[in-house]
């Protein structure tokens, strides 16, 4: 499935075919004859002994990549009712300059039916430590998040018989099949909870009865292919065709590990902070509005449009922290109203995700800025868009669109398309991986057929681009990829008359200070503006850290750093000396 990695970065390269399957093929259920329905009456306890434990092997065309164990701890009182309890470890292998080792424990609680009654999650991947706490009652999860060290609270609404999704949690979905066991002839549909994303989607399956396979087939709407046993008990093997990826049950026993408590940090008491929520439509976007101590209103105000990927208000995704908290408390002390959110879908923002475009991220930005310039302790004239990645792009359209904007910073903006910088990332795995120029430039081109489709309005996809792209390129990422691919940054920066801080990290593997600010200076200069700055950091990367290397790469980021402090001072000063009346 696509990866959407922070400030555009997007994995798209195929891996090679699925390597051949041991043992004889041998078909099933085609024999004309459907297998004995199961009972559906069944708990936890049916399933499973207390103390039985269940391992999976994960392999990528053949070769080990990760291991997960589910363990039964037996049936607890969990809120004046029964539940029953489940460990869980994930322990996946690094990838060579995208992902360092990540390990995961889990402790699950779910009713009778598999319910999730409560689940805990302690993630370590690489430096960057997060825990998520979920309590499930009715239609109410109430989630506890700790991320670089920052406490969290916040609810979610959900539907009812939700069952748990956790990534390369297997067993979790033995759980679920085992106790509601797929049908022999049509579809079976479930709603799932992902704990990466906080939201409910459908999820269904249907028996394939000629799968030439050991056991009990299904396909399900994940692209996977999913072989049971024959009394649809236990999940025997797990198949994503399109990349290479095979689960294996496994009867040897799998490493066990524990972690230490993440550290919490004590919140700041520099300055005082608001709980806000914006609506427009159907969204409604959470945030937090923070004073400094000295001064009176009104206040020079910022707002902080975050790069791709959902992140929370305070810069964290999926267990990364980008340093959004360091640069927004910074601007905060120094004297700056700053106004910060979580983006649509994350932390407590809520509203529709399924065929979400950059036009309605923009529509997300264009609120919280009206908000800001309404406020009553908001000087006016002197409010300050800064846009990271993506909102890099964001935030000229909004300075255009409202020339009362004082002035606004391009953090690692894109001076191109994004299909084009997509493109060059892909390159750069390429290389990494040490694929032959010809085998590059084979693989860039279906690359590049493959995003042109996704950007368009075909139905169709190419014939002659592998199955494993198309599959990355879901239909969900289809809207937001072809309203990108509409977007000329240079053209609206040219329309920008507010003075202009571009800000670049030379290390940056993501954005190119050659091809992007320079891009973006040019057109900057084309258009006869004269009031912008750039300013490019030799040793930083994408996230505005240090880097040791010559390079930056995607384990960089889960490395624990701070955002430099050459940086925050020089983004500092400059909004000192620019959220003024426009002259």
């Amino acid at each position: 499935m696509l990866s959407r990695y922070l400030g555009l970065f997007l994995l798209l390269v195929p891996c090679p075919p699925l390597a051949a399957q041991d043992g004889a093929a041998v078909a099933v259920a085609g024999q004309g004859q459907l297998p004995a329905e199961p009972s559906a009456d069944l708990t936890p306890a049916d399933l499973y002994e207390v103390g039985e434990e269940a391992g999976w092997v994960i392999e990528q065309n053949g070769k080990w990549v990760g291991e997960n164990w589910f363990r039964y701890e037996g049936a607890a009182e969990m809120g004046g009712q029964k539940a029953h309890h489940f460990t869980a470890g994930i322990r996946l292998s690094a990838m060579e300059n995208l992902m360092p080792e990540s390990r995961f424990l889990m402790d699950l609680w779910v009713d009778e039916k598999g319910h999730p009654v409560r689940h805990l999650l302690h993630a370590r991947q690489g430096d960057v430590d997060s825990v998520l706490d979920l309590s499930f009652s009715g239609t109410t999860c109430v989630a506890h998040l700790v991320q670089g060290g920052v406490p969290r609270d916040f609810d979610v609404t959900v539907p009812e018989d939700i069952f748990i999704q956790q990534n390369n949690a297997i067993g979790y979905f033995e759980l679920l099949l085992g106790l509601h066991p797929p049908s022999a002839s049509g579809s079976d549909s479930y709603t799932l909870f992902s704990t990466n994303v906080l939201t409910a989607f459908p999820y269904e399956v249907h028996h394939d009865p000629d799968a030439e396979q050991h056991g009990f087939v299904i396909e399900d709407s994940l692209g996977e292919t999913i072989v049971m046993d024959e009394e649809r008990r236990k999940l025997r093997r797990l198949l994503v065709k399109p990349q290479g990826i095979v689960i294996r049950r496994t009867d040897e026993p799998l490493e066990h590990f524990e972690f230490d408590e993440p550290r919490v940090v004590e919140e700041t008491s520099e300055f005082d902070s608001e709980e806000v929520l914006i609506e427009h439509g159907e969204v409604s976007l959470a945030g937090t509005i923070t004073r400094p101590l000295q001064g009176e209103p009104p206040f020079p105000a910022v707002f902080f449009v975050s790069g791709s990927g959902m992140q929370d208000r305070d810069g964290r995704s999926s267990g990364l922290e980008v340093g959004t908290r360091e640069i927004l408390d910074r601007l905060t002390s120094d004297g700056f109203l700053v106004l910060r959110v979580d983006d649509r879908g994350a932390g407590a923002s809520t509203g529709p995700l399924d065929g979400m475009t950059f036009d309605d991220l923009v529509a997300d930005a264009r609120a919280c800025m009206n908000y800001l310039f309404e406020r009553e302790d908001v000087d006016p004239s002197r409010v300050a868009l800064i846009g990271h990645s993506e909102g890099g792009q964001t935030v000229p359209l909004l300075a255009v669109e409202k020339p009362e904007v004082a002035c606004i910073v391009l953090m690692a903006a894109p001076g191109r398309n994004l299909l084009e910088i997509m493109l060059e990332q892909n390159a750069t795995v390429l290389e990494d991986q040490g694929v032959s120029p010809e085998e590059q430039e084979v693989t860039l081109e279906q690359v590049r057929r493959a995003l042109a489709w996704a950007a368009s309005d075909e139905v169709e996809a190419p014939s002659d681009v592998p199955e494993g792209l198309i599959a990355n390129l879901s239909s969900s990422m289809r809207p937001w990829l072809a309203s990108h691919a509409r977007q000329d940054p240079l053209a609206v920066i040219k329309r920008v008359r507010c003075p202009v801080l571009i800000l670049q990290g030379a290390k940056d593997f993501q954005v190119s200070a050659d091809r992007d600010a320079q891009a973006l200076v040019a057109a900057l200069e084309e258009s006869g503006q004269t009031e912008f700055e750039v300013v490019v950091f030799p040793e930083l990367d994408h996230l505005f850290k240090p880097v040791a290397g010559e390079v930056s790469r995607l384990p960089d980021y889960y490395t624990k750093r701070a955002v430099d402090e050459e940086f925050l001072s020089t983004l500092s000063a400059w909004l000192a000396g620019h959220s003024q009346p426009m002259r």
